[in-house]
């Protein structure tokens, strides 16, 4: 079966974190200037304007959690520990789910979604997603809840949104924190 059969629509909610501000600076849900500029993204490689959401906020939490143990220095994390959660509506016109073994068997990947682990497979298979396919967003398994495929990740490829990559995020509001410790 051809990958395009397996594209598909979909409209939900998704959750995007930030740390917390400084008292009275406000936070923009939908400002995308930090998308793409970290070199340690499972699903991108620098520069590659991608935005990073997860269907709920344990699923942030843990994601954030197990990134910030692998990837970030002990002085940031004095910096990043409580994060402020924002809730949002998402409408996309093309998405394709690597959860899905399906998919996974169309793209010829193996061992999925454990091969996910591995940056490589991850970023090689977003890139051949992003740059040969109509697709916007590729569902991901949680790296944290790899054992549960209920629990995922939507990675946004930007610049597949259109001159206004804003409109596909509808009434943005607080969904309250989570902190690391």
């Amino acid at each position: 079966m051809p990958i395009s059969s397996f594209i598909k629509s979909w409209s939900g909610v998704a959750v995007r974190h930030f740390p917390e501000p400084a008292k009275g600076q406000p936070i923009d849900p939908l400002d995308f200037t930090w998308c793409g500029k970290s070199p340690e993204n499972r699903w991108n490689v620098l520069g590659e304007p991608t935005l990073y959401l997860a269907q709920e906020k344990d699923v942030a939490l843990a994601e954030y959690a197990r990134h910030f143990q692998d990837n970030r220095s002990p002085g940031l994390g004095k910096k990043t520990l409580k994060r402020k959660v924002y809730r949002f509506g998402v409408e996309l016109s093309h998405t394709l789910d690597l959860r899905d073994r399906a998919v996974c068997k169309a793209l010829s990947l193996t061992k999925a979604p454990g091969c996910f682990a591995d940056k490589k497979v991850a970023r090689s298979t977003a890139s051949f997603l992003r740059n040969t396919t109509l697709v916007q967003a590729i569902f991901v398994p949680s790296i944290a809840f790899l054992d549960d495929p209920g629990k995922w990740c939507l990675v946004v490829f930007l610049e597949k949104l259109g001159p206004n990559p804003k409109a596909v995020f509808k009434n943005p509001r607080v969904d309250g924190y989570f902190r690391v410790s």
